[in-house]
């Protein structure tokens, strides 16, 4: 997934500041709730003052932030890769930077807390007594409830998502009774592994789990960060209840900040620490986020290690049966067919052989160009000679090409009963041929088959709807950055 990431311009920096003989200016990776717009805008809006106030550096240069908004698992991966290194980070967790320590690239903390933050599991209510004692976590009590199949939950991928990460590290961490010696052991991973049976999906954002909580009502909890649970409206029927290590947003200058960098960093500390009232506007510094860390790890290397065995075990023990779902109309030619090859041959790398992969594509008509089998090394190269093969011209039935991926796939399940059945839709405009998203939409969602769409350079409602069905994710991606898009579902779905 390293060789995979998408172009850091697609991550702009949020202000207009640029170094100067007169400015210091020090760039943050900083993660979405603190970068992104309104009450996610913390670390703007904190910049923004600091650069105003002038202040200098001890060689005389002007001291001024710039905030580039990522996520914290794919700042990571941008360092992990060499690809990209700012001259600092602040990641929602200290997790991160474990990681980063123990991979080489090595950090000096700033400060612990810049913006602190809790994470926690959404519950309803009337189901706090299958996940709580007293009113706090048992984690005891979820383990084996989910396990058991009578409570399902939700959490968000931990390669990319700092409470998912956490989510992850606090359940092995449970399983493994605290003893971080066998967190990685083979009765740990076969316990994470029931565990996983009661995890209807990995999700790829918040939205997509509130969405199978309150509107199918697939989960039963999910996981969110605190800051965030305060700002959301319509779920007075769910309570927040704290778990793993805190999201204090610490502070981290890297490799990259020379001396005066690190001036700059500890002098917008500093102002930070100031601005506790405003932090508390925006819902940090808040009364739950009291929580103290649930877990520590001396070897900061199980970090990584347990994401591999996440994506080892997370299917539940279950293969996957998948259908990729290709848009190859006349609006596809040029720039985006060659990286949707390039994208489809690259992330069938991630495809475990256990898996079984189709192949669908489709402009006026839809075409079966791989029948779905198991994923063997023979399979894998009719796949990337089906992938080399595809050429772009025509109008757009993408309905239909969803519909026949669905027969395929029901068609497998007669003689291959235990796959777990998903569908990837790949797509550059709206449906202009064949059925129309109504006529096919209540056939779709009895499938009970999860569809993730991801939107080539366009916001498709369509597309968005339909992976809303089944509680599928919804994906909007330029062509440059296909490879990493899918290869990030597939490493969650498979």
């Amino acid at each position: 997934l390293l060789s995979m990431l998408p172009d850091l311009a697609e991550y702009p920096l949020a202000l207009n500041v640029s170094d100067s003989a007169s400015t210091e200016v020090v760039e943050i990776f900083t993660s979405s709730e603190k970068a992104g717009k309104g009450r996610d805008g913390i670390y703007i809006e904190m910049a923004n003052q600091f650069n105003q106030l002038g202040k200098k550096t001890s060689a005389g240069k002007r001291a001024v932030i710039n905030v580039r908004k990522i996520a914290s698992g794919l700042g990571a991966q941008f360092m992990l890769a060499h690809q990209y290194i700012p001259d600092a980070y602040s990641p929602s967790n200290f997790l991160w930077a474990d990681m980063l320590n123990a991979n080489g690239i090595k950090t000096e903390t700033i400060a612990e807390k810049t913006a602190p933050n809790t994470a926690g599991i959404v519950v309803k209510k009337s189901k706090l007594d299958q996940i709580t004692t007293n009113g706090k976590l048992d984690i005891g009590k979820l383990l084996t409830n989910v396990s058991a199949g009578s409570f399902a939950m939700g959490y968000t991928n931990p390669y990319q998502s700092s409470t998912g990460l956490n989510f992850l590290l606090t359940i092995l961490n449970s399983f493994a009774q605290g003893d971080e010696s066998q967190m990685l052991s083979p009765d740990v991973a076969s316990a994470f592994e029931a565990f996983q049976t009661g995890v209807p999906f990995v999700a790829q954002n918040t939205l997509q789990m509130r969405d199978a909580t309150l509107g199918s009502g697939v989960l039963d909890a999910f996981v969110m960060e605190y800051q965030s649970w305060i700002n959301v409206s319509g779920m007075n029927d769910y309570q927040f209840i704290p778990f793993g290590v805190r999201h204090d947003s610490p502070l981290y200058a890297t490799p990259e900040a020379d001396k005066s960098e690190r001036e700059v960093l500890k002098m917008f500390n500093s102002f930070m620490q100031s601005q506790k009232t405003k932090l508390s506007d925006y819902g940090f510094y808040r009364k739950k986020t009291s929580h103290k860390n649930a877990y520590t790890l001396k070897d900061k290397s199980l970090i990584g290690q347990a994401q591999k065995l996440w994506k080892q075990k997370k299917s539940g023990g279950r293969p996957v049966a998948a259908f990729f779902v290709a848009d190859t109309s006349g609006s596809m030619e040029g720039s985006r067919i060659k990286n949707l090859k390039k994208a489809l041959i690259e992330s069938s790398d991630l495809i475990s052989t256990n898996n079984a992969i189709g192949l669908v594509t489709y402009n006026d008509r839809v075409n079966v160009d791989l029948f779905i089998k198991p994923f063997n090394l023979q399979q894998k190269a009719l796949f990337i000679g089906a992938v080399e093969r595809l050429y772009a011209g025509g109008k757009t039935a993408t309905n239909d090409a969803v519909l026949v991926a669905v027969d395929r796939l029901n068609e497998f399940e007669k003689t291959h009963p235990g796959y777990k059945k998903v569908i990837f839709v790949l797509s550059d405009g709206e449906t202009n041929r064949g059925q129309s998203f109504d006529d096919v939409k209540s056939a779709l969602e009895w499938s009970g088959i999860p569809i993730h769409t991801i939107a080539y350079e366009l916001s498709s409602e369509h597309l968005k709807q339909m992976a809303a069905l089944a509680e599928g994710a919804y994906i909007k991606s330029s062509a440059s950055s296909a490879s990493y898009r899918i290869g990030n579902l597939l490493n969650s779905e498979m």
